[in-house]
């Protein structure tokens, strides 16, 4: 159906390494999330004031700061990350920010038994990076089945009015967008230095960003690193499938006119849960069987 099997990306030491320079993001990491046009978070917030949501989530939180600076904007709003290093640095920033924002830890599949409750909409901005079907169709479920009834999904990838068959131009616009390798930052702190190389590789459908951390303490150099996917074979029709398979009733794609980061248009993707829905405990593991081994 598509996707493959891919690297595992080790987000723990992509956060901690992000966390250790946050002298340099620290004060400006609102208009940084904001951007000119708001981005996803600004497209969050206006369809969850629209259809009145109280309780939402950001599943992709990271260091908490979009979870943070949508609090602020009067957003019920909880976070959430698979990554263990970027709860407990989230909730350091929430503390220091006086934030009383919460953060728990929790991949997407993992979200109904780690969950502290429904949900009545769910913002998640890294569910293209998965990178087979398998792990999509699991995600997917989890995510179903911690929104209420009537709830939605808010996710970035390939929208409605996409191409079919468009891969290779996807991947070569996307390709051609940035350098194949480049320096993405040097920091120093505290006796230690650390620079981040980001290295490019290319397939028939996927970039690799091969992230390599060089560190120096004490006379001593370490080189640490890890691998994120960006697949382009992910179509509407892929993500049709998907999201009625896991149990959503409805997908659209919205478009947000300047809402981009920098002031071009937002595309954005919706899932609806059907608002009279009651799943028995059973249809979970049902469903999670059609994407198992």
């Amino acid at each position: 159906m598509g996707g493959i099997a891919g690297p595992s990306t080790d987000w723990d030491l992509v956060h901690r390494w992000e966390w250790f320079r946050r002298t340099s993001w620290r004060q400006g990491f609102r208009a940084a999330m904001h951007g000119r046009g708001g981005g996803p978070a600004r497209a969050f917030t206006e369809l969850s004031q629209a259809i009145d949501a109280k309780t939402l989530l950001d599943a992709s939180c990271g260091l908490g700061r979009r979870a943070i600076l949508l609090f602020e904007k009067g957003v019920n709003i909880l976070g959430s990350d698979i990554s263990g290093t970027a709860v407990t640095r989230a909730r350091e920033l929430a503390r220091d920010e006086g934030s009383p924002v919460t953060f728990f830890r929790s991949s997407w599949n993992d979200l109904p038994k780690n969950m502290p409750h429904h949900f009545d909409g769910i913002l998640v901005t890294g569910l293209n990076l998965e990178p087979s079907w398998d792990n999509l169709g699991t995600s997917l479920v989890g995510i179903f089945h911690a929104l209420c009834p009537g709830g939605f999904l808010m996710f970035v990838g390939a929208s409605q009015d996409d191409p079919q068959g468009a891969v290779g131009e996807r991947i070569e616009r996307e390709w051609n967008s940035q350098a194949p390798e480049q320096v993405e930052w040097f920091f120093r702190e505290g006796g230690v230095n650390c620079t981040l190389i980001k290295l490019r590789t290319r397939a028939n459908d996927y970039i690799d960003d091969h992230l390599l951390y060089v560190s120096e303490e004490n006379g001593e150099a370490r080189l640490e690193s890890t691998v994120i996917r960006r697949p382009a074979y992910w179509t509407w029709s892929h993500w049709s499938d998907l999201v009625r398979m896991a149990g959503f009733c409805h997908l659209e794609t919205r478009k947000y006119a300047n809402y981009g980061l920098d002031g071009s248009d937002l595309r954005i993707n919706v899932a609806w849960k059907e608002k009279n829905v009651s799943a028995p405990a059973g249809d979970q593991a049902a469903r999670g069987a059609e994407y198992s081994d």
